[in-house]
């Protein structure tokens, strides 16, 4: 028995992390992928204690990035999301958050020009086939590291990256409105019937009203103990999975779809205490959200799904709207999340939406050979 060893690069993207590997470094064939990225996680095991997991959803990802033969994108990135407690790797989804390191590691890396004072990287996700543009600061031949930009879900400060997910509805199923509707009725087994908004942009979520699962939805992560409202929750996600055909049965989607759709609990804004001990302002935000990521409280907010967040409270007859209530012409929407506020601009035509922006910073942590048991 020995041990094979790969290059890789690890990396923060917002306020998530990921193992990050060049194509060329990974066997041509795939189909030995999933196990590969699932031991260099530790997974399946709750501590992910003889891999790089973090033990939470957004410590156990990892990205493949390719140079792009399409002329109007510089790089391929195609993500995965490895479970903890279940050995599956899923790739049925993007990670906005891990998408914003894409780009910092294109330039250092030297799959993209460093043209000072901002590099434009342009990235195509192959888990959506959706193009994210990203502007990056650089300086010295190198993506910049330090600046005055804060993350919500970030200690401290870092360079601003400026995000747009271009044309991001029917990231999977082809549609914004998977079902058909701007709202659905689902009778989920063993608790009856809840109304819910199901939309894909970006990735595929459903919300959910705090109030119809008998919670104040300013929930931090106390809620992972609530066993009877994660419950109510993942039924919902499963059936949600149904409809958007990812699954033939709902049941199934507990271990064939376990990261789309994502999951956005919405309410009113209101007043709470963040992860970081903050007092959080209803006046600061126009709708409070929480998600639900991989069966637990994301510690902030996926960008897909604040892309996906402001699409729906944009557009009349969603239950996102109706409590987000904005103006007509507000492209500015201010998500409160477990970590704070965050802003995504969302630029429409009608009811087609046209790009989704959100800023983020990211930064290498550590390179070298991740050693992975054979």
């Amino acid at each position: 028995m020995y041990m094979k060893k790969y290059p890789c690069v690890y990396m923060r993207g917002g306020t998530s992390k990921a193992v990050f590997f060049h194509e060329k470094d990974l066997p041509e064939d795939k189909n030995l992928w999933d196990e590969i990225f699932m031991k260099v996680m530790g997974t399946p095991d709750v501590k992910q204690i003889d891999g790089m997991g973090g033990t939470v959803s957004s410590t156990s990802k990892v990205a493949i990035i390719s140079p792009s033969d399409r002329e109007d994108v510089d790089v391929n990135y195609t993500f995965k999301q490895v479970d903890i407690i279940i050995p599956r790797v899923d790739g049925s989804a993007n990670c906005g958050n891990i998408s914003s390191a894409v780009g910092p590691f294109a330039i250092d890396e030297g799959l993209v020009k460093a043209v000072e004072p901002i590099t434009v990287v342009r990235v195509l996700n192959t888990n959506t086939n959706k193009i994210i543009e990203e502007h990056v600061r650089v300086e010295n031949g190198h993506a910049m590291v330090h600046g005055d930009e804060v993350i919500k879900g970030v200690p401290g400060t870092g360079s601003r990256i400026d995000m747009y997910f271009e044309d991001p509805a029917g990231s999977k199923t082809g549609k914004l409105f998977p079902t058909g509707n701007k709202r659905d009725i689902f009778d989920v087994p063993g608790y009856g019937e809840i109304e819910v908004t199901v939309l894909d942009c970006s990735n595929p979520m459903v919300f959910i009203r705090a109030k119809d699962l008998g919670i104040q939805g300013t929930e931090l992560v106390e809620l992972n103990q609530n066993k009877d409202v994660m419950e109510h929750i993942e039924r919902i996600r499963c059936i949600a999975a149904l409809k958007c055909g990812f699954v033939e049965k709902w049941e199934d989607a507990r271990t064939k779809s376990t990261s789309a759709p994502k999951v956005s609990i919405i309410s009113e804004p209101q007043d709470y205490i963040d992860m970081d001990k903050n007092e959080v302002k209803a006046e600061s935000m126009d709708i409070c959200c929480r998600a639900i990521s991989v069966g637990s409280l994301h510690k902030a907010y996926p960008m897909t799904v604040a892309v996906g967040t402001g699409a729906a409270a944009r557009i009349p007859g969603t239950i996102v709207n109706e409590i987000a209530k904005p103006k007509a012409d507000q492209d500015i929407i201010k998500i409160g999340h477990s970590s704070g506020v965050t802003e995504v601009d969302v630029k429409m035509d009608g009811e087609r939406v046209i790009k989704g922006g959100v800023t983020r910073t990211a930064r290498r942590i550590m390179d070298g050979w991740v050693y992975v048991r054979d």
